[in-house]
Order: structure tokens, then C-alpha cells, then sequence
């Protein structure tokens, strides 16, 4: 369970410990904008950063959450789930799905359909938003997708191939 008193998302706080996960809530002092800034700030390794994004697609929205050491394919999650339009979801749809900005967006967000990439299973830990700014939600990759009910695909790209 969390290792602070306090956290200041009482819904996520209340999944998390309803689903018996371990996690912790890390406080910095700034809200981290890319991955590199997370993992240099943390000090951990790129491919444990774990963004969430909020995609519209023909079916409705989908949450899905990659390694920081990669970027999201569009080709690979058309191909995955059978789509035919992808594309990042506006801001202000971010914020009504699931009451975060982007870039705070949290690892596991209620009732939105999610994807994990099959990379991030890989780490130990997965670091990512948890809806509050200069807050990072720390839990393993494994207990985000069982609490998030989510697929896992190969639907990412190493940040390094063009």
C-alpha cells in the first residue's frame, strides 16, 4: 500500500487498495513532462517512465500506457484492435475521461478500456501519473494491468528506430 499518509486522489487511492496492490506515491517537486525528465529526477532507468495516453479511436476512447523507453505506434494498435482511426485525444477531453491533464494522466483510470505495451512488462516498476501534478504513481507493471483489466500488445517502438 502507500508508503505517505496522504494521498491526494481519494478514487484512485481507494482502487488501488481495494485491489490489495502494492504502490507508492512519490512527491517531487515539479511535474515531470517527458519520460527523460522522470527517469533523470527519480533516478531510474528510462524503460521503467510509464505515460499514459488517452487515445480516441472509432470505438470509443482507450487509455494505454508504454514504456518511456519507447514511443506509441499507431500502426501496431490499428493492427492489434482492428481499427482504422487512431489519434491522441484533445486536452479537454483528457481532463473529462479522466479528470487529469495530459501528462498527469493516471496509470489506472476507471472504466476507460486500456492497453499496456508488452516492453513495460519487462521492468520491475512502472512510474507513472496518478492525476495530481509533482505526484508519481510508483506500482508494478503486472498489478497495472490486472487492475486495469488491461490488454497487453506489442504496440510501441523503440525511440531509437525511425
Amino acid at each position: 500500500m502507500t508508503q505517505q499518509t496522504e494521498f491526494p486522489n481519494a478514487k484512485l487511492q481507494s482502487l488501488l487498495d481495494a485491489a490489495g496492490v502494492l504502490y507508492e506515491i512519490l512527491v517531487h517537486g515539479a511535474t515531470f513532462h517527458r519520460a527523460e525528465d522522470g527517469a533523470a529526477n527519480l533516478g531510474v532507468d528510462l524503460a521503467q517512465m510509464a505515460p499514459t495516453f488517452i487515445l480516441r479511436t472509432e470505438r470509443g476512447p482507450l487509455a494505454v500506457t508504454i514504456s518511456g523507453a519507447t514511443r506509441l505506434s499507431y500502426k501496431k494498435i490499428k493492427k492489434a484492435l482492428g481499427l482504422k482511426n487512431v489519434s491522441l485525444a484533445p486536452a479537454d477531453e483528457v481532463a473529462v475521461l479522466t479528470g487529469a491533464e495530459p501528462g498527469t494522466v493516471a496509470l489506472v483510470n476507471p472504466g476507460l478500456p486500456t492497453l499496456v505495451d508488452v516492453r513495460l512488462l519487462e521492468q520491475p516498476n512502472a512510474y507513472g501519473g496518478c492525476g495530481i501534478h509533482a505526484h508519481t504513481l510508483k506500482m508494478r507493471p503486472a498489478d497495472v494491468v490486472t487492475v486495469t483489466h488491461a490488454q497487453v500488445f506489442d504496440i510501441a517502438e523503440d525511440k531509437t528506430s525511425t
